[in-house]
């Protein structure tokens, strides 16, 4: 792949944007000191390595780690520069935070089947109305969630990713006026995966059979991973037959979804985006054409 060939991808994080590559990620945040601190890290995600996670279907869970494990190291980074002066959490206060979300997942893997298993029907109609209950579940969260003031600002920083890493794939341009050109969705959000997950779902829980709960959680902890080797590969299909009717069957959900996931952001959001974003490009493709846009910025070098 040449240096012209890579392409960018993104998330909102805490006060701030992720930009990722093939290269590495870069994460830039405003501080409570509004300043702007920018972080890259290098990577070579799991599925552009060799081995078993390039092979078709491997490669979706591949993509799942990757997802999951950035992400994470992207909104811990985030954290640290954010609340850089604040006093850390204790140790109980750790310990209470990751057994809400164990139980939080749990209830959500599990939970919409131990309710549909309540009602008297057969097994595929089981399966299929286990599937619409997760969509339904996850939008209502996606909507209450974003009646939030902190998600309310995650979501215009989501916005502010989208508009720059298109205003940069049109024509290599990251001025600010060039940027607030572009719509605050964008066809490659991760957003698309919320509709992939109903499909699949529909396609796949009804062939699981009614259970023990523990047996239920292990199951639908599995079926996590057939819905990601799945539909890695429908996403494949869909940007390579990009404008087709395939492409926006699975397209236009996922815009939809995003009138939820994304708001117009301010300009001092979509600089901190131009940050994150000319700072990924500078160490992927070893160029200073966008320095400009990183002066008058902070560099965190740990992590």
């Amino acid at each position: 792949m040449s240096e012209n060939d890579i392409s960018y991808g993104g998330q909102a994080v805490i006060s701030g944007v992720l930009i990722q590559s093939p290269k590495g990620w870069s994460v830039a945040v405003r501080n409570q000191n509004n300043e702007i601190v920018k972080f890259f890290k290098e990577r070579t995600p799991l599925v552009r390595r060799p081995g078993i996670f390039k092979l078709p279907l491997m490669r979706g869970i591949g993509a799942l780690i990757d997802s999951l494990y950035v992400g994470y190291q992207g909104l811990t980074m985030s954290d640290e520069i954010y609340y850089e002066d604040e006093p850390e959490p204790t140790l109980i206060n750790k310990i209470f935070n990751y057994v809400f979300i164990v139980v939080f997942l749990s209830l959500l893997i599990a939970g919409p089947r131990l309710l549909i298993d309540l009602i008297e029907t057969d097994q595929t109609s089981k399966g299929l109305y286990e599937g619409l209950l997760r969509g339904v579940i996850v939008v209502l969260y996606i909507y209450l969630i974003g009646k939030t003031k902190d998600a309310q600002e995650l979501f215009e920083f989501h916005g502010a990713e989208h508009m720059t890493i298109a205003a940069f794939e049109n024509n290599r341009d990251l001025n600010l006026d060039h940027i607030k050109t572009f719509p605050k969705e964008h066809i490659r959000c991760g957003t698309a995966f919320i509709f992939l997950i109903v499909f699949v779902s529909l396609l796949t829980l009804p062939f699981i059979p009614t259970l023990s709960i523990f047996m239920t959680l292990v199951t639908r902890i599995l079926h996590v991973f057939v819905v990601a080797m799945l539909s890695y590969e429908i996403l494949k299909l869909n940007f390579q037959y990009s404008g087709s009717l395939f492409s926006r069957f699975f397209s236009t959900p996922g815009i939809w979804m995003q009138k939820m996931t994304t708001k117009p952001p301010s300009d001092d959001q979509i600089e901190v985006a131009r940050v994150a974003m000319a700072n990924c490009i500078k160490h992927s493709e070893n160029t200073d054409e966008l320095d400009n846009f990183l002066e008058n910025t902070k560099e965190v070098t740990h992590g």
